[in-house]
């Protein structure tokens, strides 16, 4: 198979979807590998680190789309990929079209075959390929948070461990699954007061073993989250539903609550947010105001790190890049259960209920 690895296009997104070494365990498969011009360098892979093992470097976007049976990316396509669709091209990466209807428009409009990473679900339940990333940017939430408490970012100007004669700032996380126990072991790091809440009691016991008295680990509900978050100076929303659109589970009166500079960190934002004030925002203009408090919306925190994430992300999705590409997409959709459920189009159909529910776009099964 032929595949294609473009230049990330989203803001100061500088991942890359395939390491050099990556890229050589696809070589050693058989299949040929595009990858365009400088679209390791963000994660300081050079041109060379490709060619020299056998990669054909391309000099145009146009050129990787045009001659790839399967493209490889880490973020949603740009719009500038969208004339670049054809039928039965393949595309697999982070899609979460449930926040993205103009994505999924064009995917079904353009027949493209699309794989979601964050869909992909092994027969544990686990989901291996989103957990690399929500890891990541649950560490970078409480680190982007402090940084959004000092004053010259409007916020607090508060630390979060405080000193030996203050006292530590309040962290809320609302979900214990991946992206919140990152955030929980970062916050309880920096000295901070850490609560999370999250609705599995096996998460919240499992925070309670390995942290003890160091946490709160409270089971959520109406009452807890708006007592929690009207007392947080740091509030962290890491709520996930796989594929589907997130629980508005914040509601403004309750950031309203929030003390003046507070900070609200939405890991969640990928899938729309889970708060009725979230929004997303960039990179380049990472937060906005609403009710006094200070939002941080952005949808690609990983790349904040992209060293880091690009080696994680690899290591995590290079077994299914491989899987797919040797067995054909006919086999992958026939016999293995992964690859079927997260499948978003193809042949112009929608075949994900919760991404159908969120775009309204009709839902065909598969």
């Amino acid at each position: 198979m032929i595949i294609g690895v473009p230049r990330e296009r989203k803001t100061l997104e500088k991942r890359v979807a395939i390491t050099p070494e990556g890229a050589a365990e696809l070589l050693a498969h058989g299949h040929q590998v595009l990858i365009e011009k400088d679209a390791g360098l963000g994660s300081f892979f050079d041109n060379s680190q490709y060619s020299e093992i056998g990669c054909q470097i391309v000099d145009s976007l146009d050129g990787v789309w045009a001659r790839a049976e399967m493209i490889v990316k880490v973020k949603e396509p740009h719009e500038s990929e969208y004339p670049l669709f054809r039928p039965g091209l393949i595309i697999f990466d982070y899609l979460h079209l449930a926040s993205l209807p103009e994505v999924a428009h064009r995917l079904v409009d353009g027949r493209m075959t699309s794989f979601a990473y964050e869909l992909i679900k092994s027969s544990s339940g686990r989901l291996p390929l989103l957990e690399p990333m929500s890891e990541v940017a649950g560490k970078l939430a409480v680190l982007n948070g402090q940084n959004f408490l000092l004053s010259q970012h409007s916020g607090r100007g508060i630390l979060l461990g405080g000193t030996s004669e203050t006292v530590p700032a309040h962290v809320v996380i609302l979900g214990a699954g991946v992206a919140g126990f990152a955030a929980a072991d970062v916050a309880i790091g920096c000295g901070a007061k850490v609560t999370v809440l999250d609705i599995n009691p096996a998460r919240l016991e499992r925070l309670r073993d390995r942290y003890g008295h160091d946490i709160r680990a409270l089971t959520s509900s109406s009452g807890a989250l708006k007592r929690e978050i009207s007392s947080a100076d740091l509030l962290v929303g890491a709520v996930l539903v796989p594929g589907a659109a997130a629980p508005k589970i914040v509601t403004r009166q309750m950031i309203r609550s929030m003390k003046p500079g507070a900070v609200f960190v939405d890991i969640s934002i990928d899938q729309g947010g889970c708060s009725e004030t979230s929004k997303a925002t960039s990179l380049d203009a990472p937060t906005y105001i609403e009710e006094g408090v200070v939002h941080y919306g952005v949808c690609n925190m990983p790349a904040q790190t992209p060293r880091t994430s690009t080696l994680a992300l690899t290591t995590a999705t290079l077994p299914y890049i491989i899987r797919l590409a040797d067995q054909g997409i006919a086999s992958c959709l026939s016999n293995d259960k992964e690859f079927i459920g997260a499948l978003n189009t193809i042949d112009g159909r929608l075949t994900n209920k919760e991404v159908s529910h969120a775009v309204g776009i009709p839902y065909s099964e598969f």
